[in-house]
């Protein structure tokens, strides 16, 4: 029972170290919510050749309530030193 406790503590403790160091090299540059302006963010992104990576947080489980509305959270990152790059092809 403890050993079980024990290696699921340190296996989470891998995931969580291995996000941070994977992570700190991408900076947030832009909120959108819904598919629709998502793609116009990312076509602008891409026609710009700046490298990005998208994440959707949690939406928990009653997510789908009202089903012909779409108000899925996206976050835009981009590498730090695109940053500049990535925000002036924003405005």
């Amino acid at each position: 029972m403890y050993m079980a406790i024990t290696v699921f503590i340190l296996v989470c403790m891998i995931i969580s170290l291995v996000r941070f160091f994977s992570n700190r090299n991408w900076v947030l540059i832009y909120s959108v919510f819904g598919n629709e302006e998502y793609f116009k963010i990312i076509a602008k992104l891409k026609a710009k050749g700046v490298k990005y990576k998208v994440k959707v947080p949690f939406r928990g489980f009653e997510s789908r309530t009202e089903r012909f509305v779409d108000q899925t959270q996206y976050d835009i990152y981009v590498k730090k030193d695109e940053e500049y790059l990535g925000v002036k092809t924003l405005r």
